[in-house]
């Protein structure tokens, strides 16, 4: 009798652990599926270990629906923009190249930038979380959710955190291919926002090469 409590005290916990994380995970898409959208201010952090590189950059986030979606940086202030428009997914990075764009299906590789949709959809299914503790963003607290893919991702692993009060998610961490990791940070985050649709439109720039992939 004693081995056997001896063995629940030290599974329980861990099961606690891991139930509770999923249906903080299941909150945070919960939450999500109900608002028709959001607009928010990002901090972006790229740090690539290989070439010991920091890259920052900041902007504006905007997303209605599920395919719509964009990040509209103000610095590097040369008119980088990712757009989703329902039908293509396009990225335009005049910073780092003028010369050209990228146009791809929304279905195909928006994961990359639509962070919420890759992280929140089917959850349990397609990433397993554990939560690993809180912590504070922007003034508020959040649930620290590690998220580790369980089938085909573009990612190795992440991180979210997860407002304690209204579930929505305020932070990610990603670590890609090739030594990436990708802070995201999102502050004055605004619910259910007026959009105008032109938000999410793109017309590739005069002179500029599209590359569809």
């Amino acid at each position: 009798m004693v081995v056997g409590l001896l063995l629940v005290s030290l599974v329980w916990p861990s099961q606690v652990t891991a139930q509770e994380a999923l249906e903080i995970l299941q909150s945070a898409a919960d939450r999500h599926q109900a608002i028709s959208g959001f607009c928010a201010d990002f901090r972006q952090v790229v740090e690539n270990d290989i070439l010991r590189e920091t890259t920052r950059s900041r902007g504006q986030i905007c997303q209605a629906d599920s395919d719509r979606f964009e990040m509209r940086f103000s610095d590097p202030p040369d008119g980088d923009r990712v757009v989703a428009d329902g039908e293509h997914l396009w990225i335009y990075l005049p910073s780092a190249d003028p010369g050209q764009v990228f146009q791809g299906a929304v279905n195909g590789g928006g994961g990359q930038f639509d962070l919420h949709r890759e992280f929140l959809s089917e959850p349990g299914q397609r990433y397993a979380p554990t939560l690993e503790g809180r912590d504070e963003v922007d003034g508020r607290e959040a649930w620290v959710l590690f998220l580790e893919p369980m089938g085909r991702s573009p990612f190795l692993r992440a991180r979210i955190w997860v407002d304690a009060a209204d579930f929505m998610v305020r932070k990610l961490e990603i670590t890609e291919d090739e030594g990436f990791v990708r802070m995201v940070e999102l502050s004055d985050l605004q619910v259910n926002p007026s959009i105008p649709p032109e938000r999410f439109q793109f017309e590739p720039p005069s002179g500029v090469q599209v590359i569809r992939r």
